[in-house]
């Protein structure tokens, strides 16, 4: 039985967005929700000026929030993934409010919590996760052996304990700074002029 990981390389990312995309095609992801994003982030000043990208997806946890809040037993792990049963869901939002990088959102029209579930029904017959597949820059990598782990490869909160089976290269701390608990992916959340104003 395998147990995904995935690895996602901030210096490789270009930022096209096209993980977003595939995420929400494969899913039918509802108008202004994700469950996968990329955030952005303008450093420096003119002529040094610097734009990098993070790519962002539920993380998997071992130890996960998430299924800890949820009253109905509606969430669970399998082969590393952590996974939503939507017979059992309410739509209550406690999962929402326990994730501590906002990678929850409950689906405003079916009332069902929902999240990155790295493509669980593509594994099964052998296919990579979509975003996996469509990323042109080989930033984002599915690994099933621990020993294929970069070493630099690392938890995107070092401060957090739920040992996430998602991990990141080369992540900038100011982006990691800005990940807020509790609060769905949302471009209006991590809106770039805001951020420029307070770094």
């Amino acid at each position: 039985m395998n147990t995904y990981r995935m690895i996602i390389d901030a210096n490789k990312c270009v930022g096209c967005h096209a993980c977003e995309v595939a995420c929400k095609q494969e899913f039918s992801a509802p108008l202004g929700f994700f469950r996968t994003t990329t955030l952005y982030l303008d450093t420096g000043t003119y002529p040094s000026v610097k734009r990098e990208f993070l790519p962002l997806m539920c993380r998997q946890c071992t130890d996960a929030v998430c299924i800890s809040a949820c009253t109905q037993g509606a969430l669970s792990r399998k082969n590393g993934i952590v996974l939503v049963d939507e017979k059992k869901c309410t739509g209550c939002g406690d999962c929402v409010k326990a994730c501590s990088i906002g990678a929850i959102y409950v689906n405003p029209i079916t009332q069902i919590a929902e999240k990155c579930n790295l493509c669980s029904h593509r594994l099964e017959i052998g296919m990579q996760p979509a975003c996996v597949e469509t990323c042109i820059s080989n930033a984002l990598t599915l690994v099933t052996n621990d020993n294929a782990l970069p070493k630099d490869a690392l938890p995107l909160k070092n401060n957090v304990n739920d040992k996430p089976h998602t991990l990141h290269i080369g992540a900038n701390p100011l982006m990691k700074q800005k990940l807020v608990a509790g609060q769905s992916f949302s471009p209006l959340n991590y809106e770039i002029d805001t951020w420029a104003e307070e770094i």
